[in-house]
């Protein structure tokens, strides 16, 4: 019989999927491996960009009479080898491969404040699951309350004590509950279903009492905040800043320098083979530099301002956030300190009394409405208040797990 126990023990455990491998689940997520797999692309083209490309080799028959073909017939006749290469004369390629890696870098941190949206997802999710296993709980508790109340109710009728209708109504109310109860369980199973889509096959095995709930309630260490979100528009600044130094360089045109070696006929006049070289360069007159550099300095100023407008959003979003936490903080403490207690001293009080026919049914379904009401509205605050203090930790930057 105990070695039975220990086998289910160990296989019930074996099958538990913690809220930590949750968490290093997500790090694996498609869409956040298809953020990382795009910065990866860039870091590979910074490569070409930041490149001279590659020389060019040249074969060239040259001035061969179309008569006869031949050789040696005039003395410019030969065949020409040549090889030539671009050649900067700036530093414009290593300003591209450094916008192009200050994206990539940028696009990682993307990456990372993506995977902790999946994680602040991940807290919706099971802050959810509380929530309904909650309310749950309390129309289960209510339901048995009233099917105590229908068994005085029946009494109270046969004694002719309350009307048909009266019982009715107290029918009424339970299918009532019922309803919510069976609408609970539905939004429970679709909330776990809404879980496949971050965790797959493993979302069935999470273990919802491993949740670190108590590091909601965790003050904020300094050291430790990484604002990704933050970093990224950074990387992207600095992006914008070596663009438009690229935009400037570009003024400086390329050369190209050419060397060629022509095989020619010693029977023409004796002179043997020729050499050449040359330099070519574009003159930058046209609209093409002006135009790339205005869009690399608008592309900047872009970045400067999504940068700043940022850092007031979030100090904004941060103080409404915090408001919102001292607000649902408040009412919690009055519903749970006064409301509820007073609710259910009434309801007790209330059933007491129509147990003794002192009471109508109507004040105790009132009663009992007024508490269930009151129950859920508590159940809904303590919600919404976990779900503010993980809006307020991912927009300051806080980790969301242990």
């Amino acid at each position: 019989m105990l070695k039975s126990f220990l086998i289910i023990c160990i296989s019930t455990s074996s099958m538990a999927f913690s809220f930590k491998q949750a968490v290093s689940e997500l790090s694996k997520h498609n869409s956040v491996e298809a953020i990382k797999g795009s910065a990866k692309s860039l870091v590979e083209s910074s490569k070409q960009k930041s490149s001279w490309g590659d020389p060019m080799f040249k074969i060239a028959a040259k001035n061969f009479p179309v008569e006869t073909l031949d050789y040696n017939q005039t003395p410019m006749t030969g065949l020409e080898l040549g090889i030539s290469q671009k050649i900067a004369l700036s530093n414009k390629y290593g300003k591209a491969k450094e916008s192009v890696n200050a994206q990539a870098r940028a696009m990682n941190y993307s990456a990372l404040d993506y995977e902790q949206a999946l994680i602040k997802a991940l807290w919706g999710n099971v802050i959810g699951n509380r929530r309904i296993e909650n309310e749950l709980f309390i129309l289960k508790e209510n339901l048995a309350w009233i099917n105590n109340i229908l068994k005085v109710s029946k009494k109270l009728y046969s004694n002719g004590r309350i009307t048909q209708q009266a019982l009715l109504d107290i029918q009424i109310r339970k299918s009532e509950i019922e309803s919510e109860f069976s609408n609970k369980k539905f939004e429970l199973k679709q909330n776990k279903a809404q879980l496949v889509y971050l965790l797959g096959d493993q979302a069935a095995k999470l273990d919802y009492k491993s949740v670190p709930w108590h590091i909601l309630d965790k003050l904020k260490n300094e050291e430790v905040i990484k604002d990704n979100r933050l970093k990224s528009l950074e990387e992207g600044k600095i992006a914008g800043e070596f663009a438009v130094e690229q935009a400037s360089l570009a003024y400086i045109p390329d050369i190209t320098v050419s060397l060629g070696y022509t095989f020619r006929s010693d029977e023409i006049d004796n002179n043997g083979d020729y050499i050449g070289a040359q330099i070519t360069f574009p003159i930058p007159v046209s609209d093409d530099k002006r135009g790339a550099k205005g869009s690399a300095v608008a592309n900047r100023y872009a970045a400067i301002k999504k940068l700043e407008d940022y850092k007031l959003k979030k100090n904004r979003d941060l103080n409404i956030i915090q408001d919102n936490i001292e607000k649902l903080k408040s009412e919690l403490e009055i519903i749970t300190k006064k409301s509820v207690n007073f609710a259910q001293n009434s309801r007790s009080i209330t059933s007491k009394s129509y147990g003794r026919g002192n009471s109508s049914y109507i004040e105790l379904l009132q009663s009992e409405l007024r508490l269930q009401t009151i129950l859920l509205k508590k159940v809904m605050l303590e919600a919404q208040l976990a779900t503010s203090k993980v809006d307020y930790k991912y927009t300051l930057g806080e980790s969301l797990y242990e």
